[in-house]
């Protein structure tokens, strides 16, 4: 598996990362129970082209696009925005090689910050695993809430 920064302004690509969007949170949906659409659910090819989020994919052997993550910062604080594994490739340990990419790609960063569904035991465990703590929650839709996360890092005088 590679892991690489995707480009958004090719079209293929952004086609990819939709498809790929749609298929993970569709799974989310499903597995917390809720009618109502998520907000990634939303999105198209040319939002996902808009966006200013940074994005980094994994890509199988054969190059297809079985993960991404995206993250965006601002005065040293890293919000991971989106993170995304498809359901044929749960529990590979895609998910936390994104997150560490994340991770090391901001090595002046003071702190990062994550949501998960509360529901979203998997989400929720593999954020602490790599030192995020629950600091809040926060209801973006009714019969939603978000788990808010954060990991300060120290820096060294």
């Amino acid at each position: 598996m590679v892991i690489e920064r995707l480009h958004l302004q090719d079209y293929d690509t952004a086609e990819e990362l939709w498809s790929l969007q749609q298929a993970a949170y569709r799974m989310e949906l499903a597995a917390i129970g809720e009618a109502a659409e998520l907000p990634p659910l939303k999105d198209t090819v040319a939002s996902l082209q808009r966006s200013a989020e940074t994005f980094w994919g994994c890509r199988s052997e054969d190059g297809e696009l079985i993960g991404a993550v995206a993250a965006e910062e601002e005065g040293g604080v890293v919000t991971v925005c989106r993170m995304m594994v498809h359901p044929e490739f749960f529990r590979q340990g895609i998910g936390s090689r994104l997150l560490d990419c994340v991770l090391n790609a901001y090595p002046e960063a003071r702190r990062f910050e994550v949501t998960a569904e509360k529901r979203n035991a998997p989400a929720i465990a593999l954020y602490g695993k790599f030192g995020f703590s629950p600091v809040g929650t926060v209801e973006p839709l009714p019969g939603i809430t978000l788990v808010r996360m954060a990991k300060d890092v120290r820096t060294q005088p």
